[in-house]
């Protein structure tokens, strides 16, 4: 019936003879749109809570599966969270080349960089392109966690781009240049290419209390909010969503968004968009 009559004869004629099935047919329409779901699609906007996470027990400690599915441009996402005991070393495993982030959420991690080591504190990022990868040590007194991000494909790495990008990037929190703005401040942090990744770009943002970061918008590129500390309301297609501090949000590819500062205190976050 679909393949026989143009779309406004199947609207009329269920208006006419079936009009439940043309109130079916618009919902279901307008769902798909508000997600903006493409076929290959797994991840849809919404907001993975710390405190509702399993956690499950390792030899170094523990993990935390975040988010794991199929991006827009059909890249696979896994995002996880480690928690690493005192005196305890670890490589993230893999046979695949992967993009990686990694942002620390507490305590101190030190980075193995060739013959020299980085201590990052809590929200100092980690940037390691396919090819690279990073050893991991908790030389501290207590235990840290961190976040992993990792991003692959189904067809080639490009290792030529990740190498020209220029390789690893560590940053700790004091290091990032912070810039006033009216609602609070800035961090821009990079914005550069990767090995599966044309374009992955992290800043972080401080909002004053009561602050929006921006009307409620719309880009192609999906994004992930990951929360520092504060409270915050995530406007997401119509919907008001409630995200604190250790939260992730990711936001669909067309998503309309906004998020507002929702505590009683300045809020901090990081913000995560990338291309293929």
């Amino acid at each position: 019936m679909l393949q026989r009559y143009p779309l406004i004869v199947l609207i009329f004629i269920l208006i006419m003879k079936k009009p439940i099935l043309l109130v079916l047919v618009i919902a279901i329409c307008l769902r798909g749109a508000a997600q903006n779901v493409a076929p290959g699609d797994t991840l849809i906007s919404g907001v993975s809570e710390w405190n509702k996470l399993k956690v499950h027990t390792t030899k170094y400690g523990e993990s935390r599966e975040v988010l794991t599915g199929n991006t827009h441009d059909q890249l696979q996402l896994t995002i996880y969270a480690y928690t690493l005991l005192t005196g305890i070393s670890f490589v993230p495993g893999g046979h695949t080349p992967v993009d990686r982030l990694l942002i620390v959420k507490e305590g101190d991690l030190t980075i193995k960089k060739g013959d020299s080591l980085k201590v990052l504190g809590p929200g100092g990022i980690g940037l390691f392109p396919a090819g690279y990868v990073p050893e991991l040590l908790n030389a501290s007194t207590s235990n840290t966690t961190f976040y992993l991000f990792t991003f692959s494909g189904k067809g080639q790495v490009n290792g030529q781009r990740a190498k020209q990008a220029g390789g690893p990037v560590l940053i700790d929190w004091p290091e990032m240049v912070m810039k006033k703005t009216d609602k609070g401040e800035s961090r821009p942090i990079f914005s550069r290419a990767a090995g599966w990744l044309g374009r992955i770009d992290l800043h972080a943002t401080t909002l004053n209390i009561g602050q929006v970061s921006h009307p409620p918008h719309t880009h192609h590129a999906e994004e992930i909010i990951l929360l520092r500390s504060g409270h915050v309301q995530e406007f997401i297609n119509g919907n008001h969503e409630k995200a604190s501090g250790g939260d992730l949000i990711f936001l669909a590819s067309g998503s309309l968004h906004a998020v507002e500062n929702h505590g009683n205190d300045r809020c901090e976050y990081f913000a995560l968009q990338w291309e293929e």
